[in-house]
């Protein structure tokens, strides 16, 4: 199980009202990955996530997701 207590991004200007969806949809994105193990983290920093100026509210958010589950490890 993964359990996200605060996330904090950073979006490109003009993208200031679309945080909150965006990651909402992170969480329902990640909610489908399953850890390869237990452990706890304070703090996981993923790199920069390259996003077009004209990609919806899910691209951003699958490409965020898929790059915290690359960082984690993908599990079985």
């Amino acid at each position: 199980m993964l359990r996200i207590d605060r996330m904090r991004m950073q979006l490109p200007e003009g993208f200031e009202h679309r945080a909150s969806t965006i990651a909402r949809l992170v969480g329902v994105y990640m909610a489908e990955f399953q850890p390869s193990e237990d452990r706890t983290l304070d703090r996981l920093s993923i790199s920069p996530v390259q996003v077009s100026p004209n990609a919806t509210d899910q691209e951003i958010a699958h490409s965020v997701a898929e790059r915290i589950a690359s960082t984690l490890g993908r599990g079985t």
